[in-house]
């Protein structure tokens, strides 16, 4: 029966400790991506930072002024989501896994204590579970991400302020430039337009003139003249 109950606690020291460990490897393997994307906005491979990006550039787009892009960021950061679940609530499992070996290793010590067992077993149990609660905890604490995360703030941060309003404005100068030149151009054909239709006209009143008299093939040779223009 001893064997029975070390058993069931030992298991879940380790399902305990598993757990903590595969969460800290997704939620850093989830921030490093999200530090990558936040390093090459130009193509995001996140789809919230895209959107993010997005939103801002409409801002822009619209003149309108943006005030406080950091809180924005950090609305659209607290939002972030691994398999549908919110990645600032999977960093604190570590830290309930490790309170849940303590626990188990006290409970199994105030099991032993009650049923009169052999001081080993619930020994054991209790200094297991206190070692694996404590290991947990110093893995989570060396392994924090607070300077992953405020790197990632830093570069969306960064891009918003600093880099796309730039970008933004350089464009929209192009695309006025671009416009101007077209403009000129349809001025200038409009001009050309009207300057052969003048002639064409001063042309066809000399030849109904008295004074001067046209004949048709004259006329038809000044026509593809003034087209050729």
């Amino acid at each position: 029966m001893e064997m029975l109950r070390e058993t069931f606690f030992m298991k879940g020291f380790i399902t305990a400790m598993v757990i903590a460990v595969l969460t800290k490897v997704i939620v850093w393997a989830n921030y490093h991506r999200l530090l990558v994307s936040s390093e090459e906005m130009e193509r995001p491979k996140r789809y919230w930072i895209g959107t993010l990006k997005k939103k801002i550039e409409n801002y822009y787009n619209l003149q309108t002024k943006v005030n406080n892009i950091s809180c924005i960021v950090d609305k659209y950061f607290e939002a972030d989501k691994i398999l549908g679940i919110n990645s600032f609530f999977l960093e604190q499992i570590p830290g309930f896994c490790a309170i849940i070996c303590v626990g188990l290793g006290c409970l199994g010590a105030i099991r032993g204590i009650a049923m009169n067992a052999d001081i080993n077993f619930w020994g054991r149990n209790l200094i297991i579970g206190d070692v694996c609660g404590i290991s947990i905890f110093m893995m989570d604490y060396l392994t924090k991400m607070d300077q992953m995360k405020r790197k990632i703030k830093i570069n969306l941060i960064n891009y918003l302020e600093n880099i796309l309003p730039n970008r933004m404005l350089n464009y929209t100068k192009k695309q006025n430039y671009k416009e101007n030149l077209e403009n000129k151009k349809k001025e200038e054909i409009k001009k050309e337009k009207k300057q052969v239709a003048n002639i064409e006209e001063h042309w066809g009143e000399i030849a109904s003139s008295r004074e001067c008299q046209l004949t048709d093939e004259d006329l038809q040779i000044l026509k593809d003249f003034i087209k050729d223009l």
